[in-house]
């Protein structure tokens, strides 16, 4: 991994980057989904969002920058107010794939998890074939609770893996 690269939170200011990073990613994975109505969405917007995650104890945004540009990023977004559980989603820029930077991505998550958060767990889901996140998720700790489905291209669905951090 370069030595240029580094990690932060992502800021307001960081916007209309965050949403151009987004928006690449969607092109170049088809494993990387965003919410409806992120097409919608505008850089003042994601600024207010930005401010408010910023705010809070249980999300987060976190950037992998290559010097002034964005290269990867990692969420979590608190999912269940009885469990404290977050939805972790990660994505890295495709030339920035089998490098490391997965790795130092998710252990920053679950060093923000223990020790900033307000959380208890971590949980993502990943489709079982993507054979190199599961075992990214693995070496860092994460365990499978349960086998599901999510929705593929053209109205298939594909078999995915539910996957857990106890912090």
């Amino acid at each position: 991994m370069d030595n240029e690269i580094s990690l932060a939170v992502a800021e307001p200011a960081d916007a209309a980057k965050v949403l151009a990073l987004l928006r690449l990613l969607q092109v170049e994975s088809k494993m990387f989904s965003v919410t409806d109505g992120f097409e919608q969405l505008t850089v003042d917007e994601e600024k207010n969002n930005l401010a408010k995650i910023n705010n809070t104890t249980d999300n987060l945004v976190l950037l992998a920058w290559n010097q002034d540009d964005p290269i990867g990023i990692v969420t979590v977004a608190r999912t269940n107010s009885k469990q404290r559980s977050g939805e972790v989603g990660i994505a890295v820029q495709k030339n920035y794939w089998h490098q490391g930077l997965g790795t130092v991505m998710m252990e920053e998550v679950i060093n923000w998890g223990q020790n900033f958060s307000s959380l208890d767990k971590l949980a993502l889901t990943v489709v079982a074939d993507n054979q190199n996140a599961v075992k990214l998720y693995q070496k860092v700790g994460f365990a499978t609770t349960a086998k599901t489905s999510v929705a593929g291209e053209h109205g298939t669905t594909l078999p995915a893996l539910l996957m857990e951090y106890i912090l």
